[in-house]
Parts: C-alpha cells; sequence; structure tokens
C-alpha cells in the first residue's frame, strides 16, 4: 500500500516532502520563516538541466522552520529527481541545499 504523497516518492505521482534550511548567518542553526522566492528551487529529472519548481515551497506551519515542498506528477516523471535550493538574495539568508529522490514503480 503507498502513502502518496508521502512515502515511498513513486515516479509520475506528486510528492511532498518538509525540509529545514540552514541559517546562513549563524550555521548550525535552521532558519525560522526563511523567505522563499522563485528561482531559489529549482528540480533536475535525470540529468536532464534545471527548471523552476511548479509550486513555490511554502513555509509550513507559518513561523517555523519547516519548509514543504511539493512536486508535481510531472516533475515526478524521472528515476531521480534532484532539487537545487539556493537562495538568490545577497548575502544569502539560507544555505543552499540539494535533495536528491530515487523514485519507485
Amino acid at each position: 500500500m503507498c502513502a502518496a504523497p508521502y512515502n515511498p516518492p513513486v515516479k509520475n505521482e506528486e510528492f511532498k516532502i518538509r525540509i529545514a534550511l540552514e541559517d546562513y548567518a549563524f550555521p548550525g542553526n535552521f532558519k525560522s520563516t526563511p523567505t522563499l522566492a522563485a528561482g531559489d528551487f529549482k528540480v533536475d529529472k535525470d540529468g536532464a538541466g534545471l527548471t523552476n519548481l511548479t509550486t513555490l515551497p511554502t513555509n509550513v506551519p507559518a513561523s517555523t522552520v519547516c519548509v514543504l515542498l511539493e512536486l508535481s506528477a510531472t516533475e515526478m516523471n524521472a528515476d531521480v529527481v534532484t532539487i537545487v535550493c539556493i537562495d538568490q538574495t545577497s548575502p544569502k539568508e539560507w544555505a543552499d541545499l540539494i535533495i536528491s529522490i530515487p523514485t519507485t514503480t
């Protein structure tokens, strides 16, 4: 039985995952209520190249360190989905992060 859209990550099915972003100014600490902007989160499917996530991640629940990533079925259409998280502001608010998600059928 599948617990979609959470676990396991299934190819061609939407997927949700919560992450925390490291505070750039205070390494070793998570950033509370991070600023999340278009272009900060990109997806790569099987090494084909980076594109912006369709749905901008959100801080859920609000005013916490939790960031919800929601990937569409199209974004999950790969054997390995990679999410690249890079804060575009200067100076950076949170540290860079890469998440690799192997999918199952």
